[in-house]
């Protein structure tokens, strides 16, 4: 992951957490068994994953430009340092006891000079996880915003903390 910069001020400014806080957004099941096929690793995953994961447990929380408490809410996404042409962004909110098992992005395997990028919404939290490839992010401030283009490096989040942990992701590709 490569560090962009800090943008606290575009949180503040956008009121983002003052209007997360009031949503309960998409609830995004553990077991989705079309999303890991069609790829060695997630097929792997799929094998081993099956006994432990089940397809009433949901693991995260997310909004995206479709969710309905997105609609009426008007922002501008933050300013990232490259472009694409296809734009697509979600806010990720886990609650406590929630995560994503480690996994990579299929979705961008198939696209064109992709560039990813993280941006977390509050200061870093006990028992806040991020994990990209053999890293794990902590102590990280409101607004630090990370790149992550290979869609094929395997990464995950969790929380395991006290409080709902926000994020928001924006995905381009050409």
């Amino acid at each position: 992951m490569k560090y962009i910069g800090n943008y606290k001020s575009w949180i503040k400014d956008q009121r983002i957490i003052e209007h997360l806080s009031s949503c309960q957004g998409d609830c995004t099941p553990v077991w989705q068994p079309d999303r890991w096929q069609g790829n060695a690793i997630l097929e792997k995953f799929t094998e081993m994953a099956r006994p432990g994961y089940s397809s009433n447990k949901y693991f995260f929380h997310q909004m995206n430009p479709r969710s309905k408490e997105m609609q009426d809410f008007k922002f501008t996404l933050p300013p990232v340092p490259e472009q694409r042409t296809n734009v697509n962004w979600w806010f990720v909110m886990l609650y406590p006891g929630e995560f994503q098992a480690m996994h990579i992005d299929p979705q961008l395997t198939e696209v064109s000079n992709p560039v990813r990028y993280t941006m977390f919404l509050q200061d870093w939290e006990p028992g806040h996880i991020f994990v990209y490839d053999d890293r794990v992010a902590a102590n990280y401030k409101a607004g630090d915003m990370f790149e992550w283009s290979d869609p094929m490096t395997l990464h995950g989040p969790a929380n395991i903390g006290y409080n709902t942990r926000y994020t928001l992701q924006i995905t381009m590709y050409d």
